[in-house]
């Protein structure tokens, strides 16, 4: 027979080789080992190239393993600040990971250190008001004699 004299020609795995001319005896899907070796498909599910059992995100053909932010999510940096836009709170602004008190794209500076970022301060250049009351930014609402308003109106 095909195997030679005194070897069976018995095919164990039932796939039409030989188990004596069978790289995977006991392997009906295939008759070599591949490159998952026997008894593990050789698939490409997403199509990348490489094989399932190679392949870390094997659904996703732009990633061979999951990165930081795991398969069927980029690990991109849109802002270049060095933090992938999965974690990050803000992806479109390199100054911001996190909204903070303005929202992306928008500094959470004090320019005159009273406490109130600029964004929220209706008197950015004043310390001493984050808020332009009745006499405005840079005069004080204070009502010295007590009659029920400011200075400023008097």
């Amino acid at each position: 027979g095909i195997c030679g004299c005194g070897v069976e020609d018995t095919d164990h795995d039932g796939d039409g080789v030989p188990s004596c001319n069978d790289g995977c005896p006991t392997d009906a899907s295939k008759a070599g080992p591949g490159i998952c070796g026997c008894g593990v498909e050789d698939s490409d599910p997403d199509g990348d190239g490489v094989s399932s059992c190679n392949d870390g995100c094997p659904y996703d053909p732009d990633k061979l393993e999951p990165g930081i932010c795991g398969c069927g999510v980029s690990d991109a940096d849109s802002d270049y600040d060095g933090v992938t836009d999965c974690q990050d709170a803000c992806p479109e602004d390199p100054f911001k990971t996190a909204p903070g008190f303005c929202g992306c794209g928008v500094s959470d500076g004090d320019s005159d250190m009273d406490g109130t970022p600029d964004c929220q301060d209706e008197c950015p250049s004043d310390a001493f008001k984050a808020l332009e009351g009745a006499c405005g930014c840079g005069i004080s609402d204070i009502d010295s004699n007590d009659h029920g308003y400011p200075d400023c109106l008097d």
